[in-house]
């Protein structure tokens, strides 16, 4: 008879397309994954995968199956959602995820203040990059710079971030200002964002003052960034209310900031009532609200 815990195994395999990756999303080691997978092909005399040196290709059996897996998996899921919601207690186990430079920044110098006033609560805080899906129970609420826009997920505006160019008071000693830093950054290193999706409005904003200035560093985290720029390598763009408060970094004057990024946040509409996660969610608002 197919046990819940064997879909799990088929569908993270699935997802991920390797043992590894199967096995860091269920938090076992890969040769339990495999060795699970093994058991249920045996057990449906079946091959669900075929194995290549790119990773885990489902066969027709494997899709079928996946099908019916993940119906299961929803209705599990929204069991859970639907318990959890009806959870009155401020206490308990809540996953957050959020990015690097929020949790860091913004969140946790503000925990011990939430811990005093919510001792049973317990803040699991994920700041992983990939998108976040509520709706499979990989967290209870998202504070991300980008809007949710799963189904059945209320999101909520938090507020914005402000951005404006910056360099180290080193930078500037060994390597002057930019004569017009709001029309070019010509013969200056610069530190910019990855060539991503993510990054589009930074990037779209450094674009034309970027000719012939010399680009050191690219970087997906933005901890990483504002940590270059802190030690001199280069001028970036940075958020105006942590920079702001360093000493050691010094605003350019731009005339025109680039776009402010918006604060969201999201949560599966099932978990609004419970008592935990509207703790966290108070939390959550009182601290942007107070810091942007």
């Amino acid at each position: 008879m197919l046990q819940w815990n064997d879909l799990r195994v088929l569908l993270a395999v699935a997802r991920a397309g390797t043992l590894a990756g199967a096995a860091a999303a269920l938090r076992v080691n890969a040769t339990t994954v495999g060795r699970r997978l093994g058991a249920l092909e045996e057990a449906l005399a079946v091959r669900l995968f075929d194995r290549t040196p790119a990773g885990y290709g489902l066969t027709q059996a494997g899709r079928d199956l996946l099908a019916h897996a993940e119906r299961m998996e929803h209705e599990v899921q929204a069991a859970e959602r639907e318990v959890a919601g009806a959870d009155q207690r401020p206490a308990g186990l809540v996953r957050l995820a959020t990015t690097e430079m929020l949790a860091t920044r913004f969140l946790v110098p503000h925990l011990p203040r939430f811990q005093v006033r919510h001792p049973q609560i317990q803040l699991e805080v994920s700041t992983i990059s990939r998108p976040i899906v509520l709706a499979r129970g990989e967290a209870d609420l998202t504070v991300r710079l980008t809007r949710p826009r799963e189904p059945d997920v209320v999101a909520q505006r938090l507020g914005a971030i402000h951005l404006a160019l910056y360099a180290a008071r080193a930078y500037l000693a060994a390597y002057g200002a930019p004569e017009r830093p709001q029309e070019s950054l010509r013969g200056h290193r610069v530190v910019l964002f990855a060539p991503s999706r993510a990054f589009d409005v930074e990037n779209t904003w450094f674009a034309p003052r970027l000719a012939d200035a010399q680009v050191v560093l690219r970087s997906d985290s933005v901890s990483a960034i504002y940590a270059a720029t802190l030690a001199g390598l280069g001028i970036a763009l940075l958020p105006v209310l942590v920079a702001s408060r360093e000493p050691e970094l010094v605003r350019l004057p731009t005339g025109q900031e680039a776009e402010p990024r918006i604060i969201w946040q999201g949560v599966h509409r099932d978990l609004m009532k419970s008592a935990r996660v509207q703790a966290v969610m108070s939390f959550l608002t009182d601290v942007v609200a107070t810091a942007v």
